[in-house]
């Protein structure tokens, strides 16, 4: 860890009017997925010594939400908001106690969400997108991150009739992008896209060890909690770190030759092999497609596991069609 870096956390949980209590003066650790999928988030809570009255309360669905603030010193948001879904108590020993909390961002809007109306002949993307807008309001969803909408309008008319999840797949599908509920927000990015300037990350500004490339999946970086990584959003190593993988023994042992590596822009690829290591990028940018956030407030654990790609032509996204997440 960076010298004098103070780690913040706030956890709270609330009922449906919002009121409720913070839980970040109990030890807690937590573990929260940010996959790049149509698929919530979801959330692990655990916290130890709770007063039987605040376990009751969780215990009996009077507490609907919770929500996770954490970070470093000036650099702290938010990582997580969702539905509590689940919980159970239980004891690590005679003395502590503990309640267990599973959360899913958005859960309300993705399993219960419809649609039930219809548009005339000559609407466009961006009038489709306002009806899935519109549907999802009651279950407090609202615009986020949205791509260029095509200015094109179609002949004929369509009819919504079922899942909202659905319809907006059709509508990422017809603009070759990737959505998810997050922080409240319908977030929508098209495919050779990011949506934030580099974070720069090395040994001084939270970098944990060395970035490990993969067999086809990515390459693997560990540092410290900072909300201002973004799934789809980039960061900037120093190319000379990354720890490079060895191909499977069945590759060397299938290949008629000798297997090696193509710069393509950018982006550099290993060529001739079965299972080819991932695309590294030779100017340091990765673009983020998986978070998983681990953490106790009372030991070392603080970290987030990022599994990016390299982003070759990828662009940002333009300004206006940005809404930060959280």
């Amino acid at each position: 860890m960076p010298q004098n870096w103070i780690r913040q956390c706030s956890l709270i949980v609330t009922d449906e009017k919002g009121e409720g209590i913070e839980l970040s003066a109990f030890r807690t650790t937590f573990s929260i997925s940010w996959p790049d999928t149509r698929w919530p988030r979801t959330a692990v809570f655990k916290v130890w010594n709770l007063k039987p009255e605040t376990v009751n309360r969780i215990q009996a669905d009077e507490f609907a939400r919770v929500q996770l603030m954490a970070g470093y010193q000036d650099n702290t948001g938010l990582i997580f908001t969702g539905n509590i879904c689940y919980s159970l108590t239980g004891r690590d020993n005679p003395t502590d106690t503990f309640v267990m909390i599973q959360a899913v961002d958005a859960h309300d809007a993705y399993d219960y969400a419809t649609l039930n109306t219809t548009l005339g002949a000559g609407h466009t993307q961006a009038e489709q997108h306002q009806t899935l807008l519109t549907g999802l309001a009651p279950y407090g969803i609202v615009k986020g991150t949205t791509p260029d909408f095509e200015a094109t309008r179609f002949p004929r008319g369509k009819t919504y009739f079922g899942m909202a999840r659905d319809a907006i797949d059709n509508l990422a599908g017809q603009c070759r992008a990737s959505w998810q509920y997050i922080n409240g927000q319908l977030v929508m990015v098209p495919e050779e896209t990011y949506v934030q300037e580099a974070v720069v990350l090395n040994s001084a500004t939270g970098l944990i060890g060395l970035p490990q490339q993969t067999i086809e999946a990515g390459v693997n970086v560990r540092c410290l909690i900072n909300p201002t990584i973004q799934v789809n959003g980039l960061i900037l190593l120093d190319e000379a770190l990354v720890y490079r993988t060895m191909l499977p023994e069945r590759d060397i042992a299938a290949v008629p030759g000798r297997i090696g590596t193509v710069n393509h822009g950018s982006v550099q690829q290993t060529e001739g092999a079965l299972s080819p290591p991932a695309s590294l990028a030779t100017d340091g940018a990765y673009i983020v497609k998986n978070i998983t956030y681990s953490g106790d407030t009372r030991g070392k654990a603080w970290y987030m596991d990022l599994v990016c790609v390299a982003k070759g032509a990828a662009d940002l996204m333009k300004t206006s069609t940005l809404n930060k997440v959280g």
